[in-house]
C-alpha cells in the first residue's frame, strides 16, 4: 500500500520564472521572425526582458534610489545603518494541504478556523528561518507539518507569529496576529486537559506563544513568565518519559527552552524561575552534548551555565551578598569554554556568549577572589583590573560579531552578546557606538522583533548616563526601568 506524501508543493501561477520561460519561448519560436534577410544563417539574439521589480524596500523608495533588493537587508540600508523595511520576495511555489482538511474521526480538529495557506507558507519559507542556525536542518520548517496536523494550538501559534512578523509586529497591523494567538490559547486548553498525554507539539506551542508574547507589546514589560513556568513543568515531565526523551522534537525544545531561560534568568525577579539543576534536566543536557542543535548549535551546556550565572547575579544585586566559591566556579567554567567547530561564525557566536557571561560576572560580582579583599588593595587596583578584563572581552566580542555577514543564520542570535558588549562602550568609542546601533537595526530588519529597537533605546540612555559621569551597568538600568528585555 502506497504511503501518502506528507505535503505537496507546486509552482505558483504567473510567477516571474514562468514569465521568463514563456517570453524566451516566444522570442525563439521557429515560426517567429528571428532572422534578418542579409544573415539568413544566424539567429538574432534578443536581450531578456525582465519584469520591473516592485520589491524594493520602503527606505529606498522614499529616497528614490534603486534598491538592490537583497533580503532581508538591502545594500543601501546596510551602508546607511537604517532599518530595512523590505517586502519578502514572492514565493515561486505554493503549499497544498488537502490532507489537513480530511481528518480521521479518531483525531478531531480542535481549531475554530481552517489552516490559512498564506500564513503557513510564510512560516515555512520566512519566519521559521529566523529560529535556526542551519536552514538545511530546520525542524520548524517542513518537518513541523506533521505536528501541525494533529496540534491545532501549534497551527494557530505558527500563524500568529507569521501574521505579526510579516508586518514587523507594528501595533496597527496586529489584528490577525492577536486573533490567531487567541485561537492558539483556546486550542491549548483543550489539548492540556489530560496532562499525562500532552504531546511535544503542544509544549512547542507553549514556548512559541511565550517567547512571542513581548513581540506584540509596546514596551518590554512581560517576558512570558507564565508560559515559561508551564513549559518548564511540561518539559520535565517529558524528560521523565524515556520514549519522549528520545524524541527529536523534545531535544529541540530542550535547546530552545535553555536559550529562553538563559535570556530571562537575570531579568526575572529572584526566585520566580526555578533553577534547572534537576537530575532529569542535567541528564538530558549531557545526553545531547554531541548533538548539533539547529538553534543554539553546540552551546547547549553554555546556555545552561549562563542561565545559572544570571540568576546568581540577580540575587547578588538584590541582596549584595555573594558566594566566592560559586563565582570562582562560574569563572573557571566559562574561561574553559573552547568550542571546536569548522564553522567560524558559530564559534564566534559561542565565544561572544561566553564573554557575555564573564562581563556580567565581573560587573556584578567582581573578579572572584580578588575584588572582595579591599584591605589588600585599597588603591582601587582591583576595580581597574576588572575594567581591564571587561574591556578586553568587549573588544573581542564586537570584533567577532561585526565580522559575521548579515545573511548568516546565526546573525539573528547576536542580540544578547552585542547588547552586553555595547553597554560598556565609552565616549571615546563613538564609531563603535554607531556600529552597534547599526547592527541592531540590521538584526531588527532581519527578524523584525522590536526588542532590538528597545535595546538601542536602552543603550543610548546608558551611554548618556556614562558620559555624565554616572556609573551604572545595563543590569542595574534594566531593573531601575522595570524592563524585561529578553532576546530569546
Amino acid at each position: 500500500m502506497a504511503t501518502k506524501s506528507p505535503f505537496r508543493v507546486r509552482f505558483a501561477s504567473k510567477n516571474k520564472f514562468q514569465s521568463l520561460i514563456q517570453n524566451r519561448s516566444v522570442a525563439t519560436s521557429p515560426d517567429s521572425d528571428t532572422c534578418s534577410s542579409d544573415t539568413p544563417w544566424k539567429r538574432r539574439v534578443f536581450p531578456d526582458r525582465r519584469p520591473k521589480s516592485k520589491s524594493g524596500c520602503q527606505e529606498c523608495k522614499k529616497r528614490r534610489v534603486k534598491c538592490d533588493e537583497k533580503y532581508p537587508v538591502c545594500g543601501h540600508c546596510q551602508r546607511r545603518g537604517s532599518v530595512c523595511l523590505s517586502a519578502a520576495p514572492s514565493a515561486a511555489w505554493q503549499i497544498e494541504v488537502p490532507w489537513m482538511m480530511a481528518r480521521p474521526m479518531s483525531e478531531p480538529w480542535m481549531g475554530t478556523v481552517n489552516p490559512e495557506k498564506r500564513l503557513l507558507q510564510y512560516w515555512l519559507e520566512k519566519t521559521s528561518r529566523m529560529m535556526t542556525l542551519c536552514p538545511e536542518n530546520n525542524p520548524l520548517s517542513f518537518p513541523l507539518l506533521e505536528h501541525v496536523v494533529s496540534t491545532p494550538s501549534l497551527l494557530h501559534a505558527v500563524q500568529s507569529v507569521s501574521a505579526g512578523q510579516e508586518h514587523f509586529f507594528k501595533p496597527d497591523q496586529l489584528t490577525t496576529c492577536l486573533q490567531q494567538r487567541g485561537l492558539a490559547i483556546q486550542a491549548l486548553r483543550l489539548e492540556m486537559q489530560d496532562l499525562a498525554h500532552v504531546k511535544p507539539a503542544s509544549l512547542l506551542s507553549v514556548i512559541l506563544q511565550g517567547i512571542s508574547w513581548s513581540w506584540t507589546e509596546d514596551h518590554p514589560s512581560n517576558y512570558g513568565r507564565e508560559h515559561l513556568q508551564a513549559a518548564r513543568t511540561l518539559l520535565e515531565s517529558m524528560l521523565d518519559d524515556p520514549e519522549k526523551r528520545r524524541d527529536k522534537l523534545v531535544q529541540y525544545i530542550l535547546g530552545w527552552y535553555l536559550l529562553w531561560d538563559m535570556s530571562c534568568a537575570f531579568i526575572a525577579e529572584p526566585h520566580t524561575l526555578t533553577p534547572l539543576n534537576t537530575a532529569q534536566m542535567f541528564d538530558a543536557i549531557q545526553a545531547a552534548r554531541g548533538y548539533f542543535h539547529p538553534m543554539i548549535g553546540f552551546s547547549l551546556e553554555l546556555m545552561y551555565l549562563i542561565a545559572c550565572l544570571g540568576r546568581h547575579c540577580r540575587v547578588v544585586m538584590e541582596t549584595e551578598v555573594g558566594d566566592a566559591v560559586l563565582e570562582a566556579t562560574f569563572e573557571e567554567q566559562l574561561l574553559a569554554w573552547d568550542p571546536d567547530h569548522e564553522d567560524q561564525n558559530l564559534v564566534d557566536m559561542s565565544i561572544a556568549y561566553r564573554n557575555h557571561g564573564l562581563i556580567m560576572l565581573y560587573n556584578i560580582c567582581g573578579i572572584p577572589g580578588r575584588d572582595n579583599d579591599s584591605a589588600q588593595d585599597a588603591s582601587g587596583m582591583a576595580e581597574k583590573n576588572s575594567q581591564t578584563r571587561i574591556r578586553s572581552l568587549v573588544n573581542d566580542t564586537l570584533e567577532r560579531l561585526f565580522r559575521t555577514p548579515v545573511g548568516e543564520p546565526c546573525f539573528n542570535f547576536h542580540s544578547t552578546p552585542l547588547f552586553t558588549a555595547s553597554a560598556e562602550l565609552t565616549r571615546e568609542d563613538a564609531d563603535l557606538r554607531i556600529a552597534a546601533v547599526n547592527q541592531f537595526r540590521a538584526i531588527y530588519s532581519t527578524n523584525r522583533v522590536a526588542v532590538n529597537l528597545w535595546a538601542i533605546e536602552v543603550l543610548e540612555e546608558l551611554w548618556n548616563l556614562h558620559d555624565c559621569g554616572i556609573n551604572i551597568t545595563w543590569l542595574e538600568l534594566l531593573v531601575a526601568k522595570n524592563w524585561h528585555l529578553s532576546f530569546a
